[in-house]
């Protein structure tokens, strides 16, 4: 069943298989964090950037997931999700560009 949300994105399978559409982060929030997530990388993940990736998320998911909390996100994501979830938030935002297949992009 496809999932009625407010915001395209793209969905994602946490590790508790919980799915969620995590849509484009909203342009004002991504120029808030712009800088802080150039700094991100897949090889090495120190505490900041840990938390650029909660807070990446967390502001994204909270568009389509309003009474989401930072400390739900963080429960959600782990080691072995938590780049391919800020991927998929980046990719969706424009920030980096992937092939998607057909129906990969959910919406209302």
């Amino acid at each position: 069943m496809i999932e009625i949300v407010k915001y395209k994105g793209i969905p994602f399978a946490f590790n508790n298989q919980q799915t969620l559409v995590i849509p484009p982060i909203a342009i004002g929030y991504l120029e808030q964090l712009q800088e802080r997530v150039s700094l991100v990388n897949g090889n090495t993940l120190d505490p900041e950037q840990i938390s650029t990736i909660i807070d990446t998320l967390y502001i994204a998911l909270r568009r389509n997931y309003p009474d989401m909390t930072r400390e739900d996100v963080a429960d959600l994501v782990d080691l072995g999700t938590m780049t391919e979830a800020f991927e998929c938030a980046m990719d969706i935002s424009g920030m980096k560009r992937k092939g998607l297949a057909p129906g990969e992009i959910l919406g209302n």
